[in-house]
């Protein structure tokens, strides 16, 4: 499966049909079964278009934007949904706030190639903004499946944002069987971005699956976002043995590179991670964070029982 990590740099956010077209020739450039891209996408490009106005700080402007973007929401997705049908692709739309009842959630999207939605994960673990906007946690971690080339199914999971700092997310997604990961990032520029390889780099070495890390390159209202995209591996089947597929620096627009499956199930055998741990120390927070019909199937993979 061939897979890249979208930045946004150098894709036109001041027009829709620019943005479509912009980022339609580079998932043309690229070829792609498979594309991500980072966090706070949909209000990235709702300020850029000026469908919002920004509040004194980006803060102010994630909380404005979150209070009233359901019919921004609606145009977003579907852009996207649409990019996924017409590339043939799947694709990680990014994040947008999503608002049910008086409840706000940090989410991300995936679309399948026929531009139907396969997966919306809400984040589990808020960031300081959203602890102070009083932004609601996400309490599901869902598993779908992708198809790969030759009909080859991969089980993924979406990790969003601040999630990626918080091990037990990729853990539970991985005893709930990942083989693939995708996070939809934004950290801001300066020493702390560098601080990313405690996050998914991290998650990849502890869980041995795949992930593909879009991180978000620009601006927004004083903030600046950089760090690197990524596409990760066990380390022992990287170049180097580093751990890193592909790599971009904060300015790259996109980073590419293929997943070697049988590779990565050749080290899973070789040095059984998960096989190695108390599983029964994981039971309770797998089970929190699995919906009802997916703890049945926990329970027949690693024989957790419910409490």
């Amino acid at each position: 499966m061939r897979v890249s990590a979208i930045s946004l740099a150098e894709i036109n956010l001041e027009n829709l049909s620019r943005y479509r077209a912009d980022l339609s020739g580079l998932l043309d450039t690229l070829s792609p079964d498979l594309a991500v891209l980072p966090a706070y996408s949909a209000l990235a490009l709702g300020l850029g278009t000026g469908a919002f106005m920004p509040g004194p700080d980006f803060g102010a402007t994630f909380y404005i934007y979150s209070a009233d973007n359901e019919g921004w929401n609606d145009i977003f997705l579907d852009l996207h949904a649409d990019l996924a049908r017409e590339k043939g692709l799947y694709l990680a739309a990014g994040t947008t706030v999503e608002r049910k009842g008086n409840s706000y959630y940090h989410t991300a999207y995936c679309f399948d190639p026929a531009g139907e939605l396969c997966c919306r994960q809400r984040q589990t673990h808020l960031s300081q903004i959203e602890r102070e906007y009083d932004f609601s946690r996400g309490e599901v971690l869902d598993i779908f499946e992708l198809e790969g080339p030759g009909g080859k199914p991969y089980r993924a999971g979406l990790i969003v944002g601040n999630d990626a700092r918080h091990p037990e997310v990729g853990r539970i997604l991985a005893l709930r069987g990942a083989d693939l990961v995708l996070h939809s990032g934004a950290l801001e520029a300066g020493p702390n971005c560098w601080a990313q390889a405690a996050g998914m780099w991290s998650q990849v070495q502890q869980n041995q699956f795949f992930a593909v890390e879009a991180q978000l390159c620009g601006r927004m209202e004083g903030l600046p976002f950089e760090a690197a995209s990524a596409v990760l591996a066990p380390c022992e089947i990287t170049p180097g043995k580093s751990g890193y597929l592909a790599r971009g620096y904060p300015q790259t627009p996109a980073v590419t590179a293929g997943l070697d499956e049988e590779a990565r199930q050749e080290i899973k055998n070789n040095y059984p991670v998960l096989e190695l741990l108390n599983r029964g120390a994981f039971s309770d927070l797998v089970n929190f964070y699995n919906d009802p019909e997916e703890d049945r199937e926990t329970e027949r993979m690693y024989g957790f029982k419910r409490y």
